[in-house]
């Protein structure tokens, strides 16, 4: 008896019974994290294309999933159930990340429930990759901002003196001669486009050819980060020395804001042509 198409109707109808409960019982989370990503400097604005990411991940492998043979597992249950009673206790707390990672553990359950070990093993990429929509705890996102924007600042303060405009640092102020002061508040503390080059870093190891060795995958994800370190370090001083230039107005407005889209788009060729050098094939030597 052949195996039913993984698109057969019984099969959707069951999978958007599924989805339907699924979204019933985590709405309070799915609103939770709607705000975050809809909040003014968000940290997670990026939130809203993690799903259509780890779908589109799912879809690459839909051939490997529709050979692959799903046995259903009881051992799956022993994730659900826990990840229910502990979304259940956070949303009750008002702990929205545990009841975001709750969420995603429920789902890792679900899955490994209803279709099986070798399933779930086949679609730990896409739901890992999940984890990029579940928003960190304000206060720690702000810790680490705060850290970021002294350092930031610093570094600043000693490359813009390097080029020969004085300046000095208070904190996360720098003070240029004539009165002029630059702020380097959240948006350049380098934080949000960290979190966004790391999300989009790791689902780039899913263009490389498969046959792409681990560490080369892992080396471009870790390279996200000393790239939008350095971008946005960039974009600061380039900031700093033209506002001693052309006055405190040019850090102000769409220059300010336009800087961060054009510096974040660099960070984004510096890893596309970091993957294709990682990809490139060795040239042989020739032998005689």
């Amino acid at each position: 008896m052949s195996e039913p198409s993984i698109l057969s109707p019984r099969r959707l109808l069951v999978v958007a019974g599924f989805t339907l409960a699924f979204a019933l019982v985590f709405w309070p989370v799915f609103m939770w994290m709607a705000e975050r990503f809809n909040t003014h400097d968000s940290f997670y604005s990026h939130g809203w294309l993690v799903p259509v990411a780890s779908a589109w991940l799912i879809w690459q492998r839909r051939e490997r999933l529709r050979t692959t043979a799903r046995h259903p597992s009881g051992w799956g249950l022993a994730l659900l159930i826990p990840s229910l009673l502990v979304h259940g206790l956070a949303n009750w707390l008002d702990l929205h990340v545990l009841s975001g990672l709750a969420m995603l553990g429920a789902l890792w359950g679900l899955v490994w429930t209803c279709g099986g070990r070798r399933t779930l093993w086949n679609l730990r990429a896409p739901m890992l990759f999940l984890l990029f929509m579940v928003p960190l705890p304000s206060i720690l996102l702000l810790a680490i901002s705060f850290k970021m924007k002294l350092m930031a600042a610093w570094l600043a303060a000693k490359l813009v003196s390097f080029v020969g405009i004085p300046v000095t640092q208070a904190g996360s102020t720098l003070h240029l001669s004539g009165g002029l002061s630059v702020v380097v508040d959240d948006t350049c503390s380098g934080l949000r486009s960290l979190i966004s080059l790391l999300a989009l870093s790791t689902l780039w190891t899913s263009l490389m050819p498969p046959a792409s060795a681990r560490w080369k995958k892992l080396l471009l994800t870790a390279s996200s980060m000393p790239i939008a370190l350095i971008a946005n370090m960039v974009r600061i001083v380039s900031l700093v020395i033209l506002c001693a230039i052309y006055g405190p107005q040019v850090a102000a407005g769409f220059i300010h804001y336009g800087s961060g889209i054009v510096v974040f788009g660099v960070a984004i060729l510096a890893l596309a042509w970091l993957s294709r050098m990682l990809t490139r094939p060795v040239p042989q030597l020739a032998t005689y």
